[in-house]
């Protein structure tokens, strides 16, 4: 740390300070940019973007195919993933499920079942807290044991998605250091603050298109209970738009190959 200027009398001599204060406020803020911006960034997921530079993190696929992913967070869940399977078995979908670490371990059955149908797995961190308030060491630990976790029952990911989809530069790097990529997503349902299947599926509708990334839960750990059932309402409705738009759900692998 630089030491505090004083004057001949041994008091902070207040000009000198000032100036070695100026001289560190481009290095705090390059401290905090590395931190938020990322978050910042990505709230502008709807616009005419679709990655950030250097494919540290993506939320939209190539826009000249006629494909789009399904993807459910937060499970895997006894109660509603079962049924979110069942729905996209009647529709002819294949997702992706990005799971969370600790659910993973309490329910090994469902990750093998979501494998066993052909739904892709990807990796929602370990627990699903804000990364915004949380230390370099503890997004690195996450994502680790997100991984070693899905690793141990014969799937290990590819694809991350950060709890709430908010990113930090510490989490983009990890992630990207051990050989993860982020993705984020371009339409979602927003089925917490839905009154039903109806508004899920509209919501979903106005940012469908070619590439599109849909965000959809299989769980309510994380929202107002029956968030999941409103999801499960939502995708004959989601199912039948895609088919008018002449949409091809696929998994993320199939979507950005």
């Amino acid at each position: 740390m630089e030491e505090i200027p004083r004057d001949h009398a041994g008091r902070p001599d207040p000009v000198a300070a000032r100036r070695a204060c100026a001289r560190l406020v481009p290095v705090a803020g390059a401290v905090v940019a590395a931190h938020w911006v990322p978050s910042v960034a990505v709230l502008g997921q709807w616009g005419p973007f679709s990655s950030l530079p250097g494919e540290l993190c993506r939320w939209q696929g190539p826009r000249d195919s006629a494909r789009v992913a399904l993807t459910f967070d937060d499970g895997p869940d006894p109660e509603g993933t079962p049924r979110v399977l069942d729905a996209l078995d009647e529709q002819g979908i294949r997702a992706t499920f990005f799971v969370l670490g600790e659910h993973a371990r309490a329910h090994p059955d469902l990750v093998e079942e979501v494998a066993r149908r052909g739904h892709q797995l990807g990796t929602h961190g370990d627990q699903h807290a804000h990364h915004l308030v949380r230390s370099p060491l503890w997004v690195y630990q996450d994502i680790l044991r997100a991984r070693g976790a899905m690793a141990s029952l014969g799937h290990p990911p590819r694809w991350y998605r950060p709890a709430y989809g908010q990113p930090t530069g510490s989490t983009l790097a990890i992630a990207r250091a051990i050989g993860l990529r982020t993705v984020l997503w371009s339409a979602w349902g927003r089925e917490w603050a839905a009154a039903g299947p109806g508004e899920v599926a509209a919501s979903v509708a106005r940012r469908l298109r070619s590439g599109a990334i849909v965000l959809l839960h299989d769980s309510d750990c994380f929202g107002p209970r029956g968030m999941w059932r409103r999801a499960l309402g939502a995708l004959p409705l989601v199912a039948a738009e895609l088919r008018r738009r002449s949409l091809v759900p696929v998994t993320m692998d199939e979507l950005l190959v």
